[in-house]
């Protein structure tokens, strides 16, 4: 899946290869330059979404990091466009398709996603992914290997025909490592679909069949206001100040699973004067959003620290609520306020504001 110049993942010198359908029967012994079909080029992806779940590719883990967190690797700051499975801090865990479907692509040397599997999953026309991994299972690491040492360890996209290579619910496809921009081994999930020229990436945790059995704790830390920082009153009202027509706010946000994962919430509202006037859902990330997380993100925002900006004078997908209108005309000094967290095993936290004019 190739990306273009604001998607992270295409870089000069890659190459993309499709076999088609009369090469694939033919792949030992032709010489790959007549069989292969290699571009630099850049694909534009879509996706609407339809329900269906999905296995968790890893067995007896548990997620690390969600969709929609502040990253600032690669070329430019970005959303992270999936969630991550622990491995333990192991390479060679043994990765599963996670749905039906056909082998869809395969990245080689990527700089951000390393070694990465797509399949393509014809039921509900979408397309799942599977990055950082070490090693291919024998079914798919032939293809790489053949093309690999026709062209070396540059960047490699390999499309494959649609349907060609079946692959089964829970078939081991790959075992997970650390390459890309891993810091440390774990697997990358994704979940994607295709439609026009536009690609939309979706929360994989609306489609998989995962249990958190874990801890969890919803958290409003610090709230941020014309340079200033208030600490936030947890049972109580939390006093902010605020100039201009309206409080144009950041809040540090997290929520804690058990003592060993800090995830972003998936949901966060903000209510004045009991009008809903923000609300950020991060459901869902079109293509040519992925660059644009300062949009979202305050400074001081990292992989694990989220400082989230509750007012845009911009549109991107997860702001599903940007109204302040209703207070236009409200010359009030002070004005009563809420934030809401929510995260997607429908739990909430509800904090309490009192916005003042110094």
């Amino acid at each position: 899946m190739s990306r273009k110049k604001n998607y992270p993942h295409l870089r000069r010198g890659s190459f993309l290869v499709f076999l088609q359908n009369n090469v694939m029967k033919m792949l030992e012994g032709i010489n790959l330059k007549k069989t292969f079909l290699i571009f630099l080029y850049i694909l534009i992806f879509s996706v609407f979404s339809i329900s269906q779940l999905f296995q968790p590719p890893i067995k007896n883990s548990y997620i690390t990091a969600s969709f929609g967190e502040y990253r600032d690797t690669g070329v430019d700051p970005h959303f992270h466009l999936g969630v991550d499975f622990s491995t333990f801090n192991r390479k060679g865990e043994t990765v599963y398709a996670a749905a039906e479907g056909s082998l869809y692509k395969i990245w080689l040397n990527d700089p951000l996603y390393g070694n990465a599997i797509f399949l393509y999953h014809e039921d509900s026309d979408l397309i799942s992914g599977y990055a950082h991994l070490s090693v291919f299972s024998d079914k798919i690491s032939k293809y790489a290997q053949l093309v690999q040492n026709e062209f070396g360890n540059q960047r490699i996209e390999i499309i494959f025909p649609i349907g060609e290579i079946p692959i089964n619910l829970n078939e081991i496809i790959a075992y997970s490592g650390d390459t890309g921009e891993a810091i440390a081994p774990h697997l990358h999930f994704e979940i994607l679909k295709q439609s026009g020229d536009e690609l939309v990436i979706y929360d994989p945790l609306e489609f998989l069949e995962y249990h958190e059995p874990r801890e969890k704790s919803l958290e409003l830390m610090r709230i941020r206001s014309n340079n200033k920082y208030f600490e936030v009153t947890e049972n109580g009202e939390t006093i902010v100040e605020y100039t201009g027509n309206y409080p144009r706010i950041e809040i540090r946000v997290r929520e804690k699973l058990g003592d060993n994962s800090t995830i972003l919430p998936k949901k966060i509202s903000m209510y004045i004067n009991g009008n809903l006037t923000y609300k950020l859902d991060f459901s869902q990330i079109k293509e040519s959003e992925v660059y644009k997380a300062d949009v979202l993100f305050g400074y001081g925002s990292t992989s694990s620290i989220y400082w989230l900006k509750m007012y845009s004078d911009d549109y991107l997908s997860p702001i599903v609520i940007n109204d302040f209108s209703a207070l236009s005309y409200d010359t009030s000094a002070t004005l009563n306020g809420e934030i809401v967290l929510e995260d997607i095993w429908g739990n909430e936290k509800v904090y309490k504001l009192k916005f003042i004019k110094p």
